[in-house]
């Protein structure tokens, strides 16, 4: 069986299984020279595997390029069908199809290529890496229905770097929509279970009396001639139907009688009624409840936009540090490292404070993003008004990333600065766990401020732990 292939340009095919891939063995070949991936879909399972490495790998002159099925087994699904860029069913070497090939993604590759720094770049941002995809393919990225994710809508080309989680495709796609740097089109409306954001509910009408849904149906017929009221079961008499109150027979509908509505009668308690309650029941977490109180979802298609075909390019901002900043003031990564010089040569002048240098990772931030989507406006101020609460004027603070700061706490010992930490991590715990049911991954280190002190290894030290 033929493994999974990179094939370059000028048609040298290097032979090597995608999942052993590592980055130092992309960056020996020339990037530039490779213009798709091949991946052998003759059993499409192990297939999918290798391709959810491609667009899980961190670097984007890999996960962004073409990925090509080759010997594609007709009984795969459609949302793993349609996650391929093309198609090669003649083998490797037929000359003709890859020129196709290289041919058709072309524009592609000379978006990635244009990238800066696309040898250096690190994405770690799953919001990123989706806004990425959707630019340099530079179509419309269509929604297409599957029992197999219980989110019941995937988007194919996207679908792979969503492997691990469910609904976070839709939620990161509604979260660059609220940022603008996507545009989505109308496709479908779709109802959610409010519990586990389920598509897959069952609506039934149920007893309004005792909520059971085992019900009968039954016409309710109307007499003109006598203005006798039943269900049809009560005018029934073998094969004709007769007036239970003036015995005459019916034979025509709109002329001797007509069916104004229909009844319901419950089988468990025996309750009578025309307008039944509606319920839903969701099939994987099995709660029920009345239909307001589901999730709608509107569907869309999605394209990029000129914001975010910019933003794809050169760097999505920020949002959290960007909200962080508006709260705290956060300087820059210069300046803060003068400020620890100044603050460093003071105490060991004066010899008579202390102060604290804390670092702070939130190392599941992109995962937050995911869970938010449009909401992450919101959170996110709240999560920075808990820095506020936290953290003093006299404090100096700078961001790493979204998910890693340093703060300088002046006059402050390290003793008194875990206790800050403390209130820190337990008002993100408060609103995050507690009101979002989402568990941040929160780590820091303090150490005292000294001449000593060499910083910027420190800080290295800190992000590699």
């Amino acid at each position: 069986m033929r493994k999974p292939c990179l094939v370059g340009k000028d048609k040298q095919v290097v032979p090597e299984d995608v999942l052993s891939i590592e980055l130092t063995m992309i960056e020996s070949l020339d990037s530039q020279d490779v213009s798709c991936w091949i991946v052998d879909m003759s059993d499409w399972r192990k297939g999918w595997q290798k391709i959810a490495a491609i667009r899980e790998h961190l670097s984007p002159k890999v996960y962004l390029r073409p990925v090509v099925y080759l010997h594609a087994d007709n009984s795969m699904p459609a949302e793993i069908s349609k996650a391929a860029d093309g198609q090669l069913a003649h083998g490797l070497d037929n000359s003709k199809g890859l020129d196709e090939l290289s041919s058709r993604f072309e524009a592609t590759n000379q978006w990635i290529d244009h990238l800066p720094d696309p040898n250096a770049a690190v994405d770690a941002n799953i919001a990123f890496k989706v806004l990425r995809l959707i630019a340099s393919r530079n179509n419309v990225q269509e929604p297409v229905t599957t029992v197999r994710r219980k989110s019941g809508y995937v988007y194919p080309i996207l679908e792979p770097l969503f492997s691990k989680r469910d609904e976070g495709a839709l939620e990161t796609l509604e979260f660059l929509e609220a940022q603008k740097l996507i545009s989505g089109d109308f496709v479908s409306k779709a109802h959610f279970c409010s519990s586990c954001s389920s598509a897959f509910i069952n609506f039934k009408e149920a007893c309004p009396q005792c909520g059971s849904d085992d019900l009968n149906v039954d016409e309710l017929v109307h007499h003109f001639r006598c203005a006798h009221m039943a269900v049809m079961s009560d005018f029934k008499r073998g094969s004709s139907m007769v007036c239970p109150k003036c015995d005459r027979e019916l034979h025509h509908i709109g002329v001797d009688y007509d069916k104004p509505s229909i009844m319901y009668s419950c089988n468990h308690c025996s309750h009578g009624f025309q307008e039944p309650s509606i319920m839903t029941t969701c099939y994987n977490c099995g709660r029920s409840t009345e239909p307001e109180n589901q999730h709608t979802r509107l569907i869309r298609a999605y394209s990029i936009s000129a914001i975010g075909q910019n933003a794809a390019s050169y760097g999505m901002e920020a949002l959290f540090s960007k909200i962080l900043d508006s709260e705290l003031q956060l300087c820059s990564f210069d300046a803060f490292r003068d400020f620890y010089r100044v603050e460093a040569a003071r105490i060991k002048r004066y010899k008579k404070s202390e102060s604290s240098l804390v670092m702070i990772a939130l190392r599941d931030i992109d995962k937050l993003y995911v869970r938010l989507g449009g909401r992450a406006t919101e959170v996110f101020a709240e999560l920075s008004t808990v820095f506020r609460t936290v953290l003093r004027l006299s404090d100096v603070i700078t961001a790493r990333n979204e998910s890693i700061f340093f703060v300088i706490m002046t006059e402050t010992s390290t003793t008194y600065a875990e206790r800050a930490v403390e209130r820190l991590h337990e008002g993100i715990i408060e609103l995050l766990t507690n009101n979002l049911d989402f568990d941040p991954d929160m780590s820091s280190l303090i150490k005292p401020i000294t001449v000593d002190m060499d910083l910027d290894q420190t800080l290295e030290a800190f992000l590699q732990s």
